[in-house]
């Protein structure tokens, strides 16, 4: 009779340890389906324009493009061709009326995109891009939202980077836009020139409840 009992014991264990290989030989096989469908759907994501992305455009939107959002497309079919910075002017009292009697002035502006750039291209793996993109989206947003959320993210960061140079005798903060065009193909040995466009965007008082980002100091 014990004989009997141990006996059904081993075969409850060999049946369980079957069921075991059973269910982790299935999740084997899903996990592995998954990880092909993900790549799949991540690839014709990336793909330029096609019938079969234009088809599943919006399953995709609503699983890749909400999950695992890519910021790039395969062979770069839409290349950047414009750099977008920011220029600051900060303004004291005494200056704002000159301004508002002479216009803008000519100098001392400063460009707060380009160093993050320099900096980010030094340090992958640090938060001047986080920066750097948030600067270029509020600029690129200007022209579709001038009054709304880009302009006040703008002044945000003109405002964090008059506390992070030290000039706390300026209360006010003038805002420009550049747009600097790639150097189109030359046609001879010689480049042609980038085209530079500015665009004045206004004065507005400076934001003193941000933060020291500590990012522009020397």
């Amino acid at each position: 009779m014990k004989q009997i009992r141990v006996s059904l014991f081993w075969k409850g264990l060999d049946g369980w340890k079957a069921v075991r290989v059973w269910v982790m030989n299935v999740l084997r096989v899903v996990t592995a389906l998954l990880l092909v469908i993900f790549f799949v759907l991540t690839f014709i994501y990336v793909l330029p324009t096609n019938p079969i992305q234009s088809r599943l455009k919006s399953f995709l939107d609503a699983t890749i493009g909400t999950y695992f959002y890519q910021d790039w497309e395969l062979f770069g079919p839409n290349p950047i061709d414009t750099d977008y910075a920011l220029l600051v002017r900060p303004l004291t009292n005494e200056e704002l009326k000159v301004a508002k009697i002479k216009g803008a002035p000519n100098n001392g502006w400063y460009d707060v995109s380009s160093p993050l750039w320099t900096k980010l291209q030094g340090n992958r793996f640090s938060a001047y891009e986080t920066f750097s993109n948030a600067i270029t989206n509020a600029v690129i947003s200007y022209d579709y939202d001038p009054e709304q959320q880009p302009l006040k993210l703008m002044v945000r960061f003109a405002s964090a980077f008059c506390k992070d140079i030290g000039r706390s005798d300026a209360n006010y903060v003038a805002l420009m836009i550049r747009e600097r065009q790639s150097s189109p193909w030359p046609e001879g040995k010689a480049p042609k020139s980038r085209v530079v466009k500015t665009v004045f965007v206004g004065v507005y008082p400076i934001d003193k409840s941000v933060e020291n980002i500590h990012l522009y100091q020397r």
